[in-house]
């Protein structure tokens, strides 16, 4: 690890989640608003609640369990996060970022962070999903602030997993954008002048979260790369419609399946790659 580790890493937890049987695979997941359902779709091989874990926090959200799980998907072992821990909670920077050098220490070295966003493209729909190839931090800050060197680190999403993923998409015949997310910190919905700038800044969608377990991952030398779920029309975009928190957990629940292939496709991607890199070939 790099020196970021210093500041995020929690020897506490880590011990407690080797003990649990929760180190070892080296893909990891951070499963937003809607996207938990992975974990129940697949086999369950150890779990811990967030509450359990010694220093972690809460995750207090409806649509997020609040465990980290050891899974199995088609033969190929994943650590989930099965729910986040947002900054809106109350949960400061530095905390999430120590939830992905947990991560990094129980053995993860590819992420994928996933989120239910709204859409600030309009050619965008309901449902659809978006392979983020780029992200602007309006959080204004960033887990890594006092990590001696982090700053000198690239922080942006793996180009090569950005095209790992887009390969299992087309894998599993899921169809994605490829887009823009603007990170706010919540709670409360952007307004509809907050949606223009956003999309003036050149964003596609816009959420509460991913923008600083990115920024820790590329702090942490770690290569990750993110999914948005669209659960909505950003704010203005459908005149005389607001948005709320149960419209996203029912718009991603209708989607669970389509979610579940993807991320299992995703991770059987990942594992080829691997795979085939220690045996100096090409994945298929």
């Amino acid at each position: 690890m790099v020196d970021a580790a210093r500041l995020l890493a929690n020897d506490a937890a880590v011990e407690a989640l080797v003990r649990r049987g929760l180190d070892g695979p080296r893909v990891g997941f951070i499963l937003g608003s809607g996207w938990g359902g992975f974990v129940a779709r697949t086999e369950e091989v150890a779990a811990c609640p967030f509450a359990e874990i010694p220093g972690f926090g809460e995750s207090t959200v409806a649509g997020h369990a609040g465990r980290l799980v050891r899974g199995r998907a088609g033969g190929h072992e994943y650590l989930a996060m099965q729910g986040r821990l947002h900054h809106y909670e109350g949960h400061s920077l530095a905390r999430i970022g120590s939830a992905v050098a947990i991560l990094a220490e129980l053995g993860v070295r590819e992420l994928v962070v996933t989120n239910a966003a709204g859409a600030v493209n309009p050619a965008y729909r309901v449902g659809e999903i978006v392979l983020l190839r780029d992200y602007v931090n309006m959080m204004r800050r960033s887990p890594l602030r006092g990590a001696d060197g982090a700053v000198r680190r690239s922080v942006r999403i793996s180009p090569r997993l950005l095209g790992e993923a887009e390969r299992a998409a087309r894998d599993a015949a899921i169809p994605v954008h490829k887009g823009v997310l603007f990170a706010s910190k919540g709670p409360a919905y952007e307004t509809p002048a907050e949606v223009r700038m956003a999309r003036g800044l050149g964003a596609d969608v816009v959420s509460m979260s991913t923008a600083p377990e990115l920024i820790a991952a590329g702090g942490l030398g770690l290569e990750a790369v993110a999914f948005s779920c669209v659960t909505n029309m950003a704010s203005g975009l459908v005149p005389g419609r607001g948005v709320d928190h149960e419209e996203v957990i029912e718009v991603t629940k209708s989607r669970e399946e389509l979610l579940t292939r993807l991320l299992s496709a995703v991770l059987a991607r990942f594992e080829r790659a691997r795979a085939s890199a220690v045996a100096g070939g090409t994945p298929s």
